[in-house]
């Protein structure tokens, strides 16, 4: 029987993103027959253990919560931190990270905004507390993604994040959001910063998504569908997450910390809802083109297609998406079919065949072909692994 192992995990059990990355993790202590005793609690940042006389055996640490991270340092077991530890310094040489990948995070929320048609687009995010500088990252990979598209980005952050201060951090928003061009597509830096987003549109009277699109991170499904309209959210893969830190945390305790490096786990999936079901796009060429694509991607068309409904050639139509979109029709329709597919595998267990058919490929073995050569993913792969990302 193989030795039962002290682990403690230091996190906020009272957030559901938090209680995701904790399934993560026993569902790999379970798949992998390990015997570890978990020191737990709903908020450990009260009931840090003295390290120096408990004698763990690894952990896994929140890093964007300063006291969590604060109380590790010195510590001498193994210890995988959940994020990054930014400019702070990492505890010991068998200290390893595996967190969201924030900077593909912000890129597809650019794509995603970008594809509703907008011209104008700011970040909403908030002062970092913690070491863990993910806000920072997903702010400068949205930006530099809208830079390479050609629009600027605006940004606001606010002096405010407590809500003692709700009143004042609301009227703050408001008067940034008023002045702001629209229509605007904003990427706020997580679902409950979108809800502030969408509260000051409430307040102004502005119309979601018309005058403001809203786009969140976490899709922490509560707080998307309370939200006034519901929230569009980029989903991190957060089980998978907890998978792989349990993964490196194993073989740290096992004493191979040379051989294993740091994780960034990509974004499972970006879930659209109301706040961000938009298409503004100006140009009535592209706008009924990407309308019909809404309905019939699936279907036996083709570029051709496209263009006649849309009334022009396919020359010119391709010119038009290029400078809207950064890409032909053929690969709009690809890339829209890719996503019909990537749904299908993560949500159905239908046959690849079948999976094919519905997403509009000739065969599973053409999909699997323009997977890999869209994703670097095969299909199989992302069902095995769904947290594994769009690229």
């Amino acid at each position: 029987m193989r030795p039962a192992r002290s682990v403690a995990i230091l996190m906020n059990l009272s957030r559901p993103y938090d209680r995701q990355v904790l399934r993560g993790i026993t569902e790999y202590v379970k798949e992998a027959g390990l015997r570890w005793r978990f020191y737990v609690e709903e908020d450990p940042a009260d009931k840090i253990p003295d390290f120096n006389q408990w004698a763990c055996d690894g952990l896994i640490v929140d890093t964007d919560d300063e006291r969590l991270v604060r109380a590790a340092q010195g510590v001498s077991a193994p210890l995988v931190g959940i994020g990054r530890f930014g400019r702070r310094p990492r505890p010991n040489r068998r200290t390893r990270t595996v967190g969201p990948d924030d900077a593909m995070i912000g890129r597809w929320a650019a794509d995603h905004l970008v594809e509703c048609g907008l011209r104008h687009f700011a970040y909403c995010g908030t002062r970092q507390r913690g070491p863990d500088p993910w806000s920072e990252v997903r702010f400068a990979a949205f930006r530099q993604r809208l830079r390479d598209l050609g629009f600027p980005c605006l940004r606001y952050t606010g002096r405010h994040v407590s809500a003692r201060h709700w009143s004042r951090l609301q009227r703050e928003l408001a008067g940034w959001l008023a002045a702001v061009p629209k229509p605007i597509g904003i990427m706020a830096c997580n679902d409950w910063r979108a809800r502030h987003v969408l509260e000051a549109a409430r307040q102004l009277r502005l119309r979601v998504p018309e005058d403001v699109a809203v786009v969140g991170v976490d899709n922490d499904e509560l707080t998307c569908e309370m939200a006034d309209p519901p929230l569009s959210s980029i989903a991190p893969a957060t089980r998978e997450i907890g998978y792989r830190a349990a993964t490196v945390l194993h073989r740290l305790m096992s004493g191979r910390p040379g051989r294993v490096a740091d994780v960034l786990v990509p974004p499972s999936d970006i879930v659209r809802r109301q706040s961000s079901d938009l298409l503004a796009i100006k140009d009535p060429l592209i706008h009924r083109a990407l309308l019909f694509l809404r309905e019939h991607a699936a279907e036996s068309i083709g570029a051709p297609e496209v263009a006649k409904v849309a009334g022009a050639s396919r020359a010119t139509l391709d010119l038009r998406f290029k400078r809207a979109l950064g890409r032909t029709v053929a690969e709009q329709i690809r890339r829209m079919r890719v996503e019909m597919a990537w749904d299908l595998l993560l949500t159905t267990r239908l046959p690849l065949h079948e999976v094919a058919r519905r997403a509009g490929f000739r065969t599973a073995q053409y999909l699997c072909y323009v997977f890999r050569r869209d994703t670097g993913k095969s299909p199989a792969a992302i069902r095995a692994h769904p947290g594994s990302g769009r690229s």
